[in-house]
């Protein structure tokens, strides 16, 4: 079997990928990787971008995340730890390991809940609402320069499409 050949010029890499299965399994239609492939391309992409510019913030991907979920959760800036792991999806776990690293850095603090004698409430301090508002600012304009190249009427149009098959496959989960 050839080597699989790298991607030519204005061919991206799903697109081989999508060449290769024709070539190997004709008896298969491999369309479905030309969009879940690409969605995964790109968020890997996107993330590795991400990291790129939070660094220099003392920032990861990860600590990113937490803090601009409680800065845009309301004014009061905070969250049960419970509440955190619902949106965003991570076990309890990952969310203490995020909690704690951004708390040793004084972005979050934990005060007891008044509602609950044994819970935690997380709250951004003042130190982590003014990092959260400056990543999230530079996120918005990062992801704007990397949807540059559809022009806005074509990420809008993108935007309504991956809309509609999300909430069809949220709504079956």
């Amino acid at each position: 079997m050839p080597p699989a050949s790298p991607p030519s010029p204005r061919r991206d890499s799903v697109q081989q990928l999508l060449d290769d299965w024709k070539r190997e399994r004709p008896d298969l239609d491999p369309w479905p990787l030309g969009i879940i492939g690409r969605l995964s391309r790109l968020s890997t992409h996107m993330v590795r971008h991400a990291e790129e510019w939070l660094a220099p913030m003392g920032l990861t991907w990860e600590t990113f995340s937490l803090i601009v979920t409680l800065r845009r959760c309301g004014p009061e800036f905070a969250l049960k730890p419970s509440d955190l792991i619902k949106v965003s999806l991570l076990t309890s776990g990952a969310v203490t390991n995020r909690i704690d690293r951004v708390q040793e850095r004084g972005l979050v603090m934990r005060e007891p809940d008044p509602n609950d004698r044994r819970g935690v409430i997380v709250r951004l301090t003042p130190e982590g609402k003014a990092l959260a508002d400056q990543a999230i600012a530079r996120h918005f304009e990062a992801m704007a320069e990397l949807l540059r190249p559809l022009g806005r009427q074509e990420a809008d149009k993108l935007a309504a499409m991956l809309s509609t098959l999300l909430f069809a496959i949220e709504a079956g989960d």
